[in-house]
């Protein structure tokens, strides 16, 4: 697996919370998929930033600190 993004103690609590057993066999399945969807996630928010348009830079990023307003 990738980089890890989830704590599995605060997947497992929501869960619980909810009512909801998850098998052993399951446990990392369903974490590489809550990792999958997350870095899908950030790549989205990484994919609205500014690019430049011309120039020698042509697609790189034109700012690369993320704002509230890109979050929306």
């Amino acid at each position: 697996m990738g980089l890890e993004y989830v704590r599995p103690t605060k997947v497992w609590a929501y869960f619980k919370e909810k009512g909801i057993r998850i098998s052993a066999d399951a446990k990392t399945k369903l974490l590489e998929i809550l990792n999958t969807q997350i870095t899908a996630e950030l790549d989205n928010v990484i994919d609205k930033l500014p690019k430049y348009t011309k120039g020698q830079n042509k697609g790189e990023l034109k700012r690369k600190t993320i704002k509230l307003d890109d979050l929306k």
